[in-house]
């Protein structure tokens, strides 16, 4: 038996039809645990060996870096022997990025483009109204994004309907204006940027058919309009084009994927033929009966049925407790009892509901991490780092120029930085050679200037050393420009680790290639995969997992609490028409398909949020759910955990455990509707208990600074005061909670500044 034969004899078979129809559109309707992977790779493995493609003439898109890895790692061992270096198996973005840097000269694209995050895009809006508030521009920039990935752009006429704004096409067409300007991309023109080379240029889209015979798109369900036509202009006449996802699992609506796109591919792609993947290998059948019920109510579906060989297992459980206080120990009761921490987790609609996860499992030693917590790149010191290194790669970038050009502080204040930038605009040069003209024309003076001259000259050097190393080049950045220096003064005064983290991202543009091609492909890696710096992938840690419920596809877990099943929380307030109950409910379906063999449904009676507290109605999802799939605890209303059974733990461990982790919380007004704010005393925070001063702090802080706090998350600073000679700062938490801390001890991570 060949090597691929024996592949395929592994397959059931529907798998095993999906792998070898090649000769018209296939549409893989694939549902949750089916093996959709393994029918991906084996799929191009036979593309390979039997069908005699060339691995260079196969693009397969997926939509997460870790995705693409895993199926180009699985490949490279299915065709071991063969060179697959050259085959395209990327994310939907990197391959715009790689088709940019190869062609996108022809749409007046330099191939050293630099690809601007959310932040930048606010800064570019920003600059083009300098009138206006960040705070004010932020739902701006954030709807030109999605316009872009709905395929809009200022001329297009649906602009109108869209957004209800008449001053919105104008900015859209500022903003698009500058960002060309300045001669970078933002992250959606990876896609639509893409789209416009293609249509565009009649050579580019000549050599795109010809060189891709096979186009294989994963999670295709979570595709956006832009996306959509993007695979519209890849598939030539002779293309074989396939796609694989799960209706039941689009959950990305409201960054633009549009569920329409897979449900409509028969009628887009004629003549296609569809394959149902039902087997599901990875729950019991007490899970998939109850995902089954929730995901039936649904209209706009694929009809499919999951099925499974493996026998009824535990059944389910639906939990009513008091409020999350109740929820929380409910759910460390049972994570004790069993005690196998990694295979379990907690999930929930929104970051805020894992405050109180987090205080008490702290609090009673149960091993966690948080999943989608602070990332490296966000850190101030890392976003100061790389804005050096853009500026090294495009001396146009106007939005890293002016949050660099006096950090530290050097002498150019608002005014000298504009006009130095009235300077670049007349003369139609860039900023750092601005700054070389201001200089030699005493249009700066003093310290101004003194500041000025040096702070250009960082970059003719650091030129040269890139050709040596890329890391020597930023090593020199960081000490010249003061930044070392700025940081080890922060880590003396406040304890923190700030210049270990600068040097963690120095090793790390070294292990890049040398010269302005290596630091490109570095920072494309980065913007496209934030996660690859600074830390291990916090899934590797120890400890049940805690995350929202969008971050856990393609996850999988023993044991699964889905917390929150409450009117107003899942789903939220803001789910009113039918097309938001239903991806709401997809959202629960996609929740309770994660669990191999215990699911645990969790409600509360009243809940605090936003520093107040309100009674609670179960989630109509619940109300959908047949008694007999699932086993009941507790009262819908005024159930309270504390006075039913501890489990495991005890009723003196489990008083303990609620008068402990709680004892400092600050009540205000009285009887059952009192707010609940908890006192930042006593901050239990993933270290034991112990709260880390990793703030900015002696006079860092400022009015709207953004901070991250172990326990209670990302925060803003909303006021400054002294009393007693003491600096204190107001942070206001995403949970609507208001902490005041000592400015000089603050357990606050300051966040790089929107």
């Amino acid at each position: 038996m060949s090597r691929i034969d024996t592949y395929l004899h592994e397959l059931n078979e529907p798998q095993r039809e999906a792998v070898l129809e090649n000769n018209r559109p296939l549409l893989v309707l694939a549902g949750a645990g089916s093996g959709k992977t393994r029918v991906i790779t084996t799929k191009i493995a036979y593309a390979v060996e039997v069908l005699g493609l060339r691995p260079w003439e196969i693009l397969a898109v997926t939509f997460t870096n870790r995705a693409a890895k895993e199926m180009k790692d699985r490949v490279t061992d299915m065709l071991e022997g063969t060179d697959v270096s050259d085959m395209q198996i990327r994310t939907f973005h990197s391959f715009g990025a790689w088709l940019l840097r190869r062609y996108g000269s022809s749409i007046g694209l330099s191939n050293t483009f630099s690809i601007y995050d959310d932040e930048d895009s606010l800064s570019v809006l920003a600059s083009c109204y300098p009138e206006s508030k960040k705070a004010e521009l932020s739902p701006v920039a954030k709807a030109i994004s999605l316009a872009k990935d709905m395929g809009l752009d200022p001329e297009s006429p649906e602009l109108a309907d869209f957004r209800r704004d008449h001053v919105f096409r104008k900015q859209f067409a500022d903003y698009e204006k500058k960002l060309r300007q300045v001669g970078n991309v933002d992250f959606a023109d990876l896609i639509g940027r893409s789209i416009e080379l293609i249509e565009s240029d009649k050579q580019v889209a000549a050599m795109v058919h010809r060189r891709f015979k096979m186009v294989l798109v994963d999670e295709y369900q979570d595709s956006n309009m832009s996306q959509f036509k993007l695979l519209k202009s890849l598939v030539g006449p002779h293309t074989f084009v396939c796609v694989v996802g799960d209706d039941d699992q689009s959950i990305y609506r409201f960054r633009g994927a549009e569920v329409e796109n897979i449900l409509s591919f028969p009628d887009v792609y004629p003549n296609t033929r569809v394959v149902k993947l039902e087997q599901n290998y990875r729950s019991t059948k007490n899970i998939l009966a109850l995902a089954s019920k929730v995901i039936s109510r649904n209209t706009g579906r694929h009809p499919k049925t999951l099925w499974t060989d493996k026998d009824g297992g535990e059944p389910c459980k639906l939990i009513h407790v008091s409020d999350e206080r109740a929820e929380a120990l409910r759910v460390a009761m049972e994570l004790r009892r069993n005690g196998n921490y990694d295979n379990a987790a907690v999930l929930y609609r929104t970051n805020a509901q894992s405050v109180a996860f987090e205080t008490l499992f702290t609090q009673s030693g149960i091993p966690y991490k948080v999943i989608g917590a602070l990332r490296f790149y966000d850190r101030e010191e890392i976003k100061d780092s790389l804005a050096l290194l853009y500026i090294l790669m495009n001396r146009n970038d106007e939005v890293n120029f002016k949050r660099m050009v006096n950090k530290p502080t050097r002498g150019l204040g608002g005014v000298s930085i504009d006009k130095v930038l009235d300077v670049a605009f007349s003369r139609r040069c860039d900023p750092i050679a601005a700054l070389h003209t201001s200089v030699d024309e005493g249009i700066l003076t003093g310290k101004a200037a003194t500041g000025a001259a040096k702070f250009a000259s960082l970059f003719d050097e650091a030129e040269l050393r890139m050709q040596e190393s890329n890391s020597e080049a930023l090593r020199y950045l960081l000490e010249e420009s003061g930044l070392v220096d700025h940081y080890k003064e922060q880590d003396t005064r406040n304890k923190t680790d700030k210049t270990d983290n600068l040097g963690t991202l120095v090793s790390t543009v070294g292990e890049y290639p040398a010269g302005k091609e290596g630091l490109g492909l570095f920072l494309e890696s980065l913007m496209l995969d934030p996660t690859m710096i600074g830390h291990k992938d916090p899934s590797d840690k120890a400890g049940v997992s805690l995350i929202t419920m969008h971050n856990t596809k393609g996850l999988e877990f023993d044991r699964v609490f889905i917390t929150g099943l409450e009117e107003g929380v899942f789903p939220g307030r803001s789910s009113e028409s039918d097309a938001d109950i239903e991806e709401e409910r997809r959202i629960f379906y996609v929740a309770i398909t994660r669990a191999r063999k215990e699911v645990f449904l969790l409600a509360c009676s009243r809940r605090t949020m936003w520093g107040k507290t309100a009674y609670q109605t179960p989630s109509r999802f619940l109300q959908e759910i047949p008694r007999d799939l699932v086993e009941t605890e507790g009262a819908k209303r005024e159930s309270s955990v504390f006075s039913a059974g501890y489990g495991g733990f005890g009723a003196l461990e489990a008083k303990r455990m609620r008068g402990d982790a709680y004892s400092t919380a600050v009540r205000k007004g009285t009887g059952r509707n009192a707010n609940i704010i908890l006192s930042p005393v006593k901050d239990f925070t993933s270290n034991g208990g112990q709260s880390s001063s990793s703030g900015d702090a002696g006079g860092a802080f400022s009015l709207g600074d953004r901070v991250y706090h172990d326990a209670f998350g990302e925060g803003e600073v909303q006021g400054i005061k002294t009393i007693r000679g003491k600096e204190m700062v107001d942070v206001r938490f995403a949970t609507g909670k208001i902490s005041t801390f000592f400015s000089d001890r603050a357990p606050l991570e300051k966040l790089a500044r929107d």
